[in-house]
């Protein structure tokens, strides 16, 4: 996979972290391990937690003070850590450190890293701003927009998945923009999942249609329209069935105003991978995505997908061929593309599954984790000439000019 780190000191920050089930806790743990097999020794900082890991992963992880986020209990939101981060980092300096959270403990580890003169990068992995209108509180989307650019802007590098994010930073004044896509485990994700027996308890035939959604069940991943969708193209007699993975706080809710649906709650990844392979078009209404990971995994089932045009669908999804996509937000014209996919008959339906599958080769894990760890490797040699420079005796014996 490349050059060796030689066995630098990564200390990575977040407020989320396998166990917990999303697509930024899952991406982090891969960035863990990857930069782990390059040879990086690897430190994750993320909130205490009643959960202890195996102790198998080739990572370390370390508490930071944290409390759990208001109707969201699975989730834990990071405190202010200041005092402790510098302890650690000036007994054991870290060669650089990757902050994926711009909360109070992200500007407790800026603000040290830059006490300390360590460089730091950033992942831009929430889009808040977007989240703010699910939540009804778009009233202090100035506040937060200033305060994001403010923070990233004050690491050496902000890492953004998509060229649709990176150019959506840069109109709003963001610096120092790397590209850090994602991958997909085409291994685990693969057509071979589909399971007749699954379809059967769904009550759909071979011929008969499945709509799957996978997704985290909160106000913000928009899923009161996916469910309304689904339902409707169900009782139109479109589609057999209609499935809903996932868990969280609108779970209770929508299973009970979806009653036809079903809800299968949290999932082991090989029972997720089938679930994806054993649906006919993947619905994905979510329009606050940075990503999208569960595109990816859709694609690389071999689901064709029906999606709103940025993030990983517009880099994904090629418009009838497999998929269908819609100017992001335009409910009306996500309606007019699912029936569209819905009116295929099953052997051009075949031909978008093979597409969907062939479409995931370019999300090559290795790749990117390569591209990754070389940008790392940059930017720590950059900081150091900075500061061989800085310092150098031949700066400081300048005669000033006259």
């Amino acid at each position: 996979m490349g050059l060796k780190c030689g066995g630098i000191e990564v200390c990575l920050l977040t407020e989320t972290f396998p166990p917990e089930v999303n697509g930024v806790s899952f991406t982090l743990a891969r960035l863990a391990r990857g930069l782990s097999s390059l040879g990086a020794n690897v430190k994750v900082f993320r909130p205490k937690r009643s959960y202890i890991g195996s102790g198998e992963e080739p990572w370390e992880e370390i508490d930071i003070p944290g409390c759990p986020i208001p109707n969201y209990p699975q989730l834990r939101f990071g405190l202010p850590c200041a005092k402790k981060l510098e302890n650690l980092w000036r007994s054991k300096r870290p060669d650089i450190i990757y902050l994926a959270t711009e909360g109070p403990a992200g500007f407790s580890a800026l603000r040290v890293a830059g006490k300390l003169q360590i460089p730091v990068v950033s992942g831009f992995h929430t889009n808040f701003d977007l989240y703010l209108k699910h939540y009804r509180i778009s009233f202090i989307q100035p506040l937060i927009d200033f305060y994001l650019k403010w923070f990233h802007n004050r690491t050496s590098a902000t890492f953004a998945p998509t060229d649709w994010m990176i150019e959506e930073l840069e109109n709003k004044g963001y610096r120092n923009l790397h590209m850090l896509s994602r991958g997909v485990d085409r291994t685990l994700f693969s057509p071979r999942r589909r399971s007749e027996k699954l379809r059967e308890k769904w009550g759909a035939s071979k011929t008969e249609k499945v709509i799957v959604t996978v997704s985290r069940i909160a106000a913000e991943k928009n899923l009161d329209l996916t469910c309304s969708l689904t339902d409707e193209m169900i009782s139109q007699g479109k589609a057999k069935a209609g499935v809903i993975v996932g868990s969280g706080p609108e779970l209770k809710k929508l299973k009970q105003k979806f009653p036809r649906l079903h809800f299968t709650g949290c999932l082991s990844k090989q029972a997720l991978a089938e679930h994806y392979a054993s649906g006919d078009i993947f619905l994905f209404s979510s329009v606050t995505e940075t990503f999208g990971n569960v595109v990816t995994e859709a694609l690389a089932s071999g689901t064709p997908v029906v999606a709103y045009d940025y993030a990983a669908p517009s880099e994904f999804i090629e418009e009838n061929v497999n998929g269908f996509l819609a100017p992001l937000g335009d409910e009306g014209v996500l309606k007019i593309k699912l029936n569209e996919i819905l009116s295929l008959n099953l052997s051009i339906l075949s031909k978008f599954k093979k597409a969907a599958q062939k479409s995931t080769q370019k999300a090559d894990w290795d790749f990117i984790l390569q591209r990754f760890h070389t940008d790392l490797l940059q930017i720590i040699k950059k900081d150091k000439n900075h500061n061989l420079s800085e310092f150098s005796p031949s700066r400081k014996s300048q005669p000033n000019p006259a």
